[in-house]
Formats: C-alpha cells, sequence, structure tokens
C-alpha cells in the first residue's frame, strides 16, 4: 500500500513538474511578447494619440470576432484530438483534423471578410461615426484569411506539446515584427499614421502565418494522403464556437460597444486600461496552454485526483501572482498610464475595476477549460452564452450613464460571476475542484 502511494506520488510530481516546465518556456515567450506589446502600444500612444490608437485597437477588436466565427470552434477541438492523436501516434488523424480545418476555416474567413469589406465604409460612417475607421479595418479584413490559418498550425502545435512555440505563433511573434518595422520607420523619419500603423499590422500577420506554415511541414511530416473529414468535425466543434465565440465578444464587446455608444478616443484610454490590467492573467493563458493536453488524457484515464491536485497547485500560484499587480495598479496606475501620454491618465478607474474582476479571473483557475477538456462543451457554452447576453446588457446600459468606466463596471461583474458559475459547474460534472480551499486550509494549519 505504502509503495502504490509512493508511485501515485511519483506520478503526481511528473505530471506537475511537465506542467511548470511548460509554462516555464511558454511564460519567456510570454513576457517577451508582452514587453514587446507594452513598448508597441507606449510608441504609438504618443505617436497617433489616443484618438489613432482607439482607431487600431477598433480595428482589431473587430477582427478579433470576425476570426472566432471563421475559426467555428475548430481550435479547443483540434488541440483535444491532436493531444489523444499524438499519444496514441494516430498520424493519420492529425493530418486530416488539420487539413480539414484549413479548408474549412479558409473559406469561411474568406467569405466573412469580403463581406464585412463591402460593408466597412457604411459600418465606419453610420455605425461607427468615425470615417477614418474605414481604411483601416479594410486592411486588416484583408489579412484575417493569415490570421485564422496560423490559429489552426497554432493549435496543431499546443496537441504536440509545443506550447510555448504555439504561444508564440499566436501574438508574441507579430508584434515582434510590428515594433521591429516601426522601429524601422521612426528611424527613417517617416512619419507614424494610422493607415501606415494598419499595414505595419497586416504585415506581421503574413509573416507569422508563413513562418508558422514551415514550421509545421517540418514538424510533421504527412505520409498518407489527407481525407477531408470537415463533416464530422464540425458537428462537435459547434458547441466549441459557442464558447469560443462567447469568450472572444466578451473581451472585446466593451471596446466594441465603447466606440458605439462612445467615442474612439475613449476607446483608445480603455484599451489601454484593458491592457495593462490584462497583464494579470497571462500566467493563467501559459498555463492553460500547458494544461489542455495534460487534462484531456488525465481524464479519459479517469485520474481525477491527480487533476484536483495539479490543477488546485497551479490555481494557488496564480492567485498568489494575481494580488501583486493589483496593488501596483492601485497605488501607481496613474503614473504608470501616463507612459502612454498625459492623456491616458484619465483611464486610472478603468485600470482598477479591470483589474479586480481578472483577480476573480485568475482566482477560480482553469475550470472553464476543464469542462472543454473532459467532453462537457455545451455546459461551458450555456454559461458563456448567459454571461455574453449579461455582458451587452450591462456594457448598454453602463456606457451610456457613465461612459468608458461604465463599460469597465460591466465587464468586471460579468467576469466574475462568470467564473463562479464554471467552478461549479466543472465540480459537478469532473470532479475537480479548481480553487485551491484544501491547500489553504493545510497552509494555515502548518502556520
Amino acid at each position: 500500500m505504502i509503495q502504490k502511494i509512493k508511485n501515485k506520488v511519483k506520478k503526481l510530481d511528473v505530471h506537475t513538474l511537465e506542467v511548470v516546465k511548460k509554462s516555464g518556456s511558454s511564460t519567456l515567450v510570454k513576457v517577451g511578447g508582452m514587453l514587446v506589446g507594452l513598448l508597441v502600444s507606449v510608441f504609438l500612444g504618443h505617436a497617433l494619440g489616443a484618438e489613432g490608437l482607439g482607431i487600431i485597437n477598433l480595428t482589431s477588436r473587430i477582427v478579433s470576432v470576425l476570426i472566432i466565427f471563421s475559426l467555428l470552434g475548430m481550435p479547443q477541438l483540434l488541440i483535444k484530438e491532436i493531444a489523444i492523436s499524438y499519444q496514441q501516434k494516430n498520424w493519420k488523424h492529425i493530418g486530416d483534423c488539420i487539413y480539414s480545418a484549413l479548408k474549412l476555416n479558409g473559406i469561411t474567413a474568406i467569405g466573412l471578410s469580403v463581406i464585412l469589406i463591402v460593408a466597412t465604409p457604411f459600418l465606419s460612417v453610420h455605425f461607427f461615426k468615425e470615417p477614418e475607421l474605414s481604411i483601416p479595418l479594410m486592411i486588416a479584413l484583408s489579412v484575417m484569411i493569415f490570421q485564422v490559418c496560423s490559429r489552426v498550425f497554432s493549435s496543431g502545435l499546443i496537441g504536440f506539446r509545443k506550447i510555448w512555440q504555439s504561444n508564440l505563433v499566436n501574438e508574441t511573434l507579430s508584434l515582434f515584427v510590428v515594433g521591429l518595422v516601426l522601429l524601422v520607420l521612426w528611424s527613417m523619419e517617416i512619419k507614424i499614421t494610422v493607415i501606415r500603423t494598419a499595414m505595419v499590422y497586416a504585415l506581421g500577420r503574413i509573416v507569422v502565418t508563413v513562418s508558422v506554415g514551415i514550421y509545421w511541414k517540418k514538424l510533421f511530416i504527412q505520409k498518407e494522403k489527407s481525407t477531408n473529414i470537415s463533416s464530422k468535425l464540425i458537428k462537435t466543434a459547434l458547441p466549441l464556437l459557442l464558447v469560443s465565440a462567447t469568450g472572444i465578444i466578451a473581451s472585446n464587446i466593451d471596446g466594441i460597444m465603447i466606440g458605439w455608444l462612445s467615442t474612439v478616443k475613449n476607446v483608445g484610454l480603455y484599451s489601454v486600461a484593458s491592457r495593462v490590467a490584462m497583464l494579470t492573467i497571462f500566467f493563467l493563458q501559459v498555463t492553460n496552454s500547458a494544461l489542455s493536453p495534460k487534462l484531456a488524457t488525465l481524464f479519459s484515464l479517469n485520474k481525477i485526483k491527480e487533476m484536483n491536485q495539479m490543477v488546485q497547485k497551479v490555481t494557488m500560484g496564480l492567485l498568489v501572482i494575481a494580488m501583486i499587480p493589483l496593488m501596483l495598479f492601485i497605488f501607481f496606475g496613474t503614473s504608470l498610464l501616463t507612459l502612454w501620454g498625459n492623456e491616458f491618465a484619465e483611464g486610472y478607474w478603468m485600470l482598477v475595476v479591470l483589474s479586480i474582476g481578472q483577480v476573480f479571473n485568475i482566482g477560480t483557475g482553469a475550470a472553464g477549460l476543464i469542462l472543454v477538456m473532459c467532453g462537457f462543451e455545451k455546459i461551458q457554452a450555456y454559461i458563456s452564452i448567459g454571461s455574453i447576453v449579461f455582458n451587452v446588457i450591462l456594457n448598454y446600459i453602463f456606457i451610456q450613464m457613465y461612459g468608458a468606466i461604465g463599460a469597465a463596471i460591466a465587464t468586471a461583474i460579468t467576469v466574475a460571476l462568470e467564473n463562479i458559475l464554471k467552478v461549479i459547474f466543472a465540480k459537478l460534472k469532473t470532479g475537480v475542484m479548481t480553487l485551491p480551499f484544501n491547500l489553504i486550509n493545510k497552509n494555515i494549519k502548518n502556520g
């Protein structure tokens, strides 16, 4: 009996160590991207002002929502299918999944981008009441297909346990390209305008897609001809579309609605406050990427106890980390925001409120991820749908009442309630509790 317990502990340590190692590499990549992203944002804050930065941010948010609909819920499904197939060495199925996703998602992305490019002049003038939004938005839409393809390859990389490489693809590499090109333009004394900035971002997305495509071909050498299994994938992916779509809408609807109900300047102020507040959750994003394939595998083996211990240890560490930036923002938030320019100090209360919301996000751990990886996508979808509806209603009311700070309040409330519900249902359906109550009690007893 004692030897069995030792063997279980040893296995648990191996799982935890694997997550830590992968999270470490991913964290380095994420930190690099975060720093470059902050520098680019600060540079654009001074070069374009709050209004110009607001146009770029609004464009990015609109395209982000469209990309999720183009992906049709495939990324999470691909991670799950490829992770299991990789363990079973089912190379044929991996090739079929990637081929089918590229074909299906690519066609959808092209169709949506064409429709929106045609509608952009009308939306810019009559919906957002900002004519200067038109050209940057059309530029972003024209390269949307590249972003969709890179997301498909990125999901494949996670399934292959290439976590930090996937994080590099998703955001970091593009930011490095954008930062480098902007630096070149600045050194050549070329004026940085909104349109030129949009073109630089487009170039970055093309470079990322080409790079990850080459890497995937070297990583996965396909020996058999791929079969189109789109019809099979789409049946399972559609519930995940609701999950991913509502998640992205929830994270972008505040900025879009500010652009609709307020001004692009407020979008710029809010975008900076939101970017700074989101620094508190990048560790959650990194660890979730590492946990995704491991959770799917452990649940398929019915190792619930190991899942509980691994997830709670990770959540405990994340919760401690989350409190440090919150205190920093409360006491030094105004000074921090002025790095983008004096006008951005107006976003202080937005920063504080959003940061509180993100503490709830981190403090509940990987509850949503557990539901998805363990086959309860529909429950996750229902929670997400309810949250997005609630979020839209709150944003519509609060933005008109309080402006951009109203959007921050609405978002923080929604994030807190949504994550609490995910914790409850993850426990009920899988037996996994992400909140580290046991660890906290143990630490208290040990003094």
